[in-house]
C-alpha cells in the first residue's frame, strides 16, 4: 500500500484530475456507505457500546467524587482492497511519431479522456457491485431487520402497505441506535413498486398528475434523502441485471463531504462506512507496451464499504 505521498509522486496529475471530477451517475454506493474522514481511512475505529443509553445517577455533592462511567468498545478494523485497471490506446489513434518518448498528455486531452472515462465507469462499477451486494445480503442485518415482502404485503400490489412497513422499520431502527434513519435506497425495481403503490399515492394531491416523485416519496416518509439504484451490469452469460436486485435498503447515514470532512462523532450509529485510502481513485502516468502497439492507461482504486451498525438499517426484499 503505497503512501499519500508516493501516490502523488506516481499518479498523473492531469488524467488523476479528470477522473475525480467526473460525476457518479447512476452509482450511488457512496452515498449508502459514505466515505470515512480521509485521516481515518484504514485504521481500526473504536465501537462503542451502549453506554449512551443508560440512565446514571450524576448528582455530585460538593467534594464528592464525580461519577465515572467505563466504556466497553470493540476495535473494529476497517479495511480496504485494490481495485485496479488498464486501458489500452492504440498508437494509431494518437498518431505519436516515437513511441518510444513519453506520452505527452495535453496534447491527447480527448484521447485520454475516453482512457479516463473508461477507467473511471469500471472502477465505480466495481465498487457499486461490491456494496450492492453487502448492503442487500441479510446477513449484513442484525436479527429482525429484514423484512421479506410476498403476495398481498409486496408494494406494486393494491394491498402493499409501505408507508406503514417503512414507519415501523424506522421506529425499529430508533429504538436499537437512537437515531431515527434518513435515507431510503431503491433500486430500480422497488422504485417502481413503491411509486405504484396506492398507499404512496393516498398521500398525493387529488391536483397531482403522474405517479410519486422522489420528492413527494421524501415527503410522504419524512426522510431526507431517497435515491435510486439505476445502475446494470452484465453477467458471464451477457444478461443485463440490476445492481441493486429488488430491494430497499432503509438506514441511517451520516452526512460526510467529498473531501471527507464531516460533523460526525464516531459514535454515530451509522449502518456503514467505505473506507478509502487518500489520494484514490487515482491515474497512473501512461507507459507504452511495443506488444500491443499501445499506450496503457492505469487507473487504482483502494477501498473498501465495511457494516458499521448492523441495528442502523432495514432490509426490504423483493417489493416488486
Amino acid at each position: 500500500m503505497m503512501s499519500p505521498s508516493e501516490i502523488r509522486l506516481k499518479q498523473s496529475p492531469v488524467l488523476s484530475s479528470l477522473l475525480l471530477g467526473m460525476g457518479q451517475g447512476s452509482f450511488i454506493a457512496e452515498r449508502v456507505f459514505p466515505r470515512l474522514p480521509q485521516a481515518l481511512s484504514g485504521v481500526t475505529l473504536a465501537q462503542l457500546g451502549d453506554e449512551r443509553f443508560r440512565k446514571y445517577n450524576l448528582r455530585r455533592a460538593p467534594g464528592t467524587p464525580t461519577k465515572r462511567v467505563s466504556i466497553k468498545y470493540e476495535g473494529k478494523v476497517y479495511t480496504v482492497n485494490e481495485s485496479a485497471v488498464e486501458i489500452p490506446i492504440p498508437r494509431e489513434l494518437i498518431r505519436e511519431a516515437d513511441e518510444s518518448r513519453k506520452l505527452n498528455v495535453s496534447n491527447h486531452l480527448d484521447i485520454s479522456r475516453i482512457a479516463v472515462m473508461t477507467a473511471h465507469d469500471i472502477l465505480l462499477m466495481d465498487y457499486e457491485l461490491d456494496a450492492a451486494a453487502l448492503a442487500t445480503n441479510p446477513a449484513s442485518y442484525a436479527s429482525g431487520h429484514v423484512v421479506d415482502l410476498a403476495g398481498v404485503t409486496k408494494w406494486g400490489t393494491d394491498t402493499g402497505t409501505p408507508v406503514s412497513d417503512i414507519e415501523a422499520a424506522g421506529n425499529l431502527i430508533r429504538k436499537k441506535t437512537g437515531r431515527r434513519p434518513n435515507q431510503l435506497t431503491l433500486s430500480a425495481d422497488a422504485f417502481t413498486a413503491i411509486r405504484r403503490s396506492l398507499d404512496i399515492q393516498s398521500y398525493l394531491p387529488d391536483s397531482q398528475l403522474g405517479r410519486a416523485s422522489i420528492e413527494d416519496l421524501k415527503r410522504i416518509l419524512q426522510l431526507d434523502e431517497v435515491q435510486v439504484g439505476d445502475a446494470v451490469w452484465k453477467d458471464e452469460t451477457d444478461t443485463t441485471r440490476d445492481v441493486w436486485g429488488n430491494n430497499a435498503v432503509l438506514s441511517y447515514a451520516p452526512q460526510v463531504s467529498a473531501n471527507g470532512e464531516a460533523d460526525i462523532s464516531l459514535a454515530a450509529p451509522a449502518f456503514g462506512f467505505t473506507s478509502v485510502i487518500e489520494g484514490h481513485p487515482y491515474m497512473e502516468p501512461p507507459y507504452y507496451s511495443p506488444g500491443e502497439k499501445s499506450w496503457m492507461f492505469g487507473a487504482t482504486y483502494e477501498r473498501q464499504a465495511n457494516i458499521a451498525f448492523d441495528t442502523a438499517a432495514v432490509l426490504f426484499r423483493n417489493p416488486l
